[in-house]
């Protein structure tokens, strides 16, 4: 199969955002700033609004961070949905934090006057501009299908939160999209927080300029961006006069309208579709082989494979799981399922234990471990894919998808129990069982306040449910062993009795399931593992109605049909 082509379109990208008008536009607003301390200005044309933050010049930001766990309640409320389960903290710099909750009751103001605006620029050069990050990350939660779109336009701003903020942003293509900061490749204040040395991290699409080429490209990679400003430090001269970013976008934008946007020719023909495109997108920047040259700390060709390792990556990870396009594929792995089960039934052992003894040479017994590695991975990706959204977004998702999820659990988690048992473990549940199975679990507990169990406990069509504890097998075959601790003579009066109490207990959770029509009658098959179980305990059973069910074969038809009164 032929290689699809990788291809960095930074370079391609620039000029359709420069073209718009609305950097020209933004900057005009920052331009007529005037105030102290922290000051803003809102413009209003037609259907747009622009909304301009300006800090006064003296302030000096530290490059401090503090936990969003330690906000004050009001100030956590405004970016408490960015966290998830994955991402339940992150930091913001505690500079522009401050100074933003600082003016918080005036901000609450200004966010109700330009919140029926049809269209927001958020912008602010600066300082100006990370107060302009943290206003529209204020707003995001009302961002989104169907909703207002805020675009946040920030000019040499320095970098305003770590990691796991950016991530948490990332995790939405919507509320990523909302952000562009745009950036000369020789500004000193974008920087001002090391990347290198410190937890800052990058996010939203990142303009780059150079002045001497006008020339522009953009990255949206936070390790590609963070990359090119950590290498920008070493060509920053000591004393740099303040970037005129009005010049530079003025000239951007003139250079686009006519078209005129391509970086001086060099042959690249050596390179393959990314490595050409990245050196393309450093040559706007005016980073070329002469540069090299002049300046003994700097290694164009070191830096275009780290930014292609880089962008390799970022376009892997692009990649995203959607799990709308695998369902239908996945719901065929479940079709196939149940032609196994069917195929064990007939064979009087139920699948469960087909599975662990490895009864039948049947083609689909065998194919049966490629669905179920299938199904667990779609799973395990659906619940990590869950817990990195945020709090509002991922609980959408988890009612979404709950059905399918409580479905495949119940259907495939007992095969994970056979197989290991059937390789001498002990206690599943607190030993081996896989954490996305807890948590497809706990959505189906959430979700029993809105929604009704995949599996209830109707007695119509009691021979086609799936038993409603996925654990059930575990419970059996730890009761098995009780059973053979029972019969072992080296066990003690202690031990013996202490297996006597949770076989009791075991015997308990049995007759609850069975009296709620909660537990598949395949157990009933003469082979299964709990026939096993039974043989071996009635003696001793100290619940005379689950044996009075169990001795009659009779009831196990009522039960099948869903005609079984139990007393």
């Amino acid at each position: 199969m032929t290689q699809s082509q990788r291809f960095s379109c930074g370079i391609v990208q620039a000029p359709f955002v420069v073209s718009s008008g609305l950097l020209p536009k933004a900057w005009s607003v920052i331009s007529s700033l005037d105030g102290n301390g922290l000051f803003w200005k809102v413009h209003e044309e037609q259907d747009l609004t622009v909304l301009a933050f300006g800090v006064k010049p003296d302030f000096d930001p530290k490059q401090d961070t503090v936990s969003s766990s330690e906000l004050s309640k009001s100030m956590f409320d405004l970016f408490k949905f960015l966290c998830s389960t994955k991402i339940p903290v992150f930091s913001v710099n505690k500079s522009a934090i401050s100074l933003f909750g600082q003016n918080l009751e005036r901000l609450h103001e200004l966010k109700s006057k330009i919140d029926s605006s049809p269209r927001l620029i958020v912008t602010g050069h600066g300082l100006g501009g990370s107060i302009a990050s943290l206003f529209t990350l204020s707003l995001l939660d009302s961002t989104g299908p169907g909703k207002k779109h805020r675009l946040c336009i920030t000019f040499g701003s320095p970098l305003v939160g770590d990691k796991n903020l950016q991530e948490a942003i990332s995790r939405s293509s919507t509320w990523s999209s909302c952000f562009l900061h745009v950036v000369s490749y020789k500004d000193p204040l974008p920087t001002k927080f090391n990347p290198h040395t410190t937890s800052y991290m990058p996010f939203g699409t990142f303009l780059f300029c150079s002045e001497s080429e006008i020339n522009s490209t953009c990255f949206e990679n936070p390790e590609s961006v963070k990359e090119l400003l950590v290498n920008s430090i070493h060509h920053q001269n000591q004393g740099v006069q303040p970037i005129d970013y009005g010049e530079i976008v003025g000239n951007l934008y003139r250079k686009a309208i006519y078209k005129n946007f391509t970086p001086g020719a060099q042959d690249f023909t050596h390179y393959d579709s990314l490595r050409a495109s990245i050196s393309l997108q450093l040559l706007a920047l005016g980073l070329t082989s002469n540069l090299q040259q002049q300046q003994q700390n700097f290694d164009l060709n070191t830096l275009v494979i780290k930014m292609e390792q880089l962008e390799e990556k970022f376009i892997k990870k692009g990649r995203k799981f959607d799990p709308s396009t695998k369902l239908n594929a996945l719901k065929i792995e479940m079709v196939k399922f149940e032609w196994y089960k069917k195929d064990a039934k007939t064979r009087n052992i139920g699948y469960y234990d087909s599975y662990r003894n490895g009864t039948s040479n049947s083609t689909i017994d065998q194919d049966v471990i490629t669905f179920r590695k299938k199904l667990t991975n779609y799973w395990e990706a659906m619940v990590e894919e869950a817990e990195m959204k945020p709090q509002t977004e991922g609980a959408a998702f988890r009612t979404r998808w709950l059905y399918g999820g409580t479905n495949y659990r119940r259907m495939v988690e007992p095969l994970d129990i056979a197989e290991y048992y059937k390789n001498g473990g002990k206690d599943y549940v607190q030993n081996q069982r896989s954490r996305h199975y807890k948590v497809l679990e706990e959505w189906l507990e959430e979700g029993k306040k809105d929604t009704s169990d995949s599996n209830s406990s109707s007695r119509k069509n009691v021979e086609l449910i799936l038993t409603i504890d996925s654990c059930f097998w575990a419970h059996v075959e730890e009761a098995l062993l009780l059973c053979k601790q029972l019969q072992n003579v080296e066990s003690s009066v202690t031990e013996k009795e202490e297996a006597t109490k949770k076989l009791l207990e075991f015997e308990e959770y049995v007759y609850g399931l069975l009296n709620r029509y909660q537990v598949s009658p395949e157990i009933f098959l003469e082979k299964s593992s709990y026939m096993k179980w039974w043989n071996q305990y009635e003696g001793i059973s100290g619940k005379p109605a689950l044996a009075s069910f169990m001795n009659n074969p009779l009831h196990y038809d009522q039960y099948k049909e869903g005609n079984y009164i139990f007393p």
